[in-house]
């Protein structure tokens, strides 16, 4: 049986993090958009429950502010691999110095229009894991945007 392909724009719908016995759902999710050509991807999305306030000097953030902001979104792009519902990214653009060169793995399921991603693991440029964020999982559910939308 072939996997369904990943190709395409996919809207970011919910965010799922499970801590032992705490589960924290995130619905709707803020805005996130993962795009996946033949090879490729490329993936910003929010994780936190509420959008960040503009900055009080619109285009001049204080530092404070941007720490705010950085916390704020997740970015990375690069190259992936699609098998036996496994996806590996291999990152070649990221916030996160330490990511560009690493790679993430994501039990990643796909029915349809629908996806859905679990983070199993973060591995940095020089092969350390990301242990902390490990310790609770995080699940992401998209939905494939139509061939036809142009928003």
């Amino acid at each position: 049986m072939m996997e369904a392909s990943l190709i395409g724009a996919w809207k970011l719908l919910t965010v799922v993090y499970i801590s032992g016995s705490d589960v924290t759902t995130i619905d709707p999710a803020l805005p996130g958009l993962f795009i996946f050509s033949e090879n490729h991807y490329s993936m910003t999305w929010m994780p936190l429950r509420k959008m960040q306030e503009d900055y009080a000097d619109l285009w001049h953030p204080t530092d404070a502010e941007k720490v705010a902001s950085y916390n704020s979104i997740v970015t990375n792009a690069g190259r992936y691999e699609y098998s036996d519902s496994k996806l590996t990214t291999f990152v070649e653009v990221a916030k996160t110095p330490a990511f560009v060169g690493g790679k993430a793995v994501y039990k990643c399921e796909v029915s349809d229009d629908m996806m859905r991603l679990e983070i199993i693991d973060n591995v940095a440029h020089d092969n350390t894991r990301d242990t902390a964020y490990l310790k609770f999982k995080t699940i992401l559910t998209l939905q494939r945007f139509p061939a036809t939308d142009h928003e």
